[in-house]
């Protein structure tokens, strides 16, 4: 049988690094989504109205799926600092 082993620093910065991830891709998505939104309704007038009825489906669905992105990094960090704290429990005994 081949031993398995796991590092738990490793499983740690990787955990950082998911996390770290999941954050600057929420942060930079809502900052995104904050600036496109200004600079159109700025432009809006008599011709910017036909474009607001394509252009918000298509921001909303941009936000929620980066949004997604970012919670998915954040789940995955979590998951690795459950898994590592489960290994050390099952070794230290």
């Amino acid at each position: 049988m081949t031993a398995f082993s796991v590092i738990p620093v490793g499983m740690e910065a990787f955990d950082a690094a998911n996390a770290a991830a999941g954050v600057t891709i929420a942060t930079a998505g809502s900052a995104d989504a904050a600036a496109m939104s200004s600079a159109v309704a700025t432009a809006v007038g008599p011709i910017g109205v036909v474009y607001l009825a394509g252009f918000l489906p298509a921001m909303m669905s941009n936000l929620t799926s980066t949004l997604s992105v970012g919670a998915g990094h954040l789940a995955i960090g979590g998951a690795t600092e459950v898994a590592k704290a489960a290994f050390i429990a099952v070794d230290s005994v």
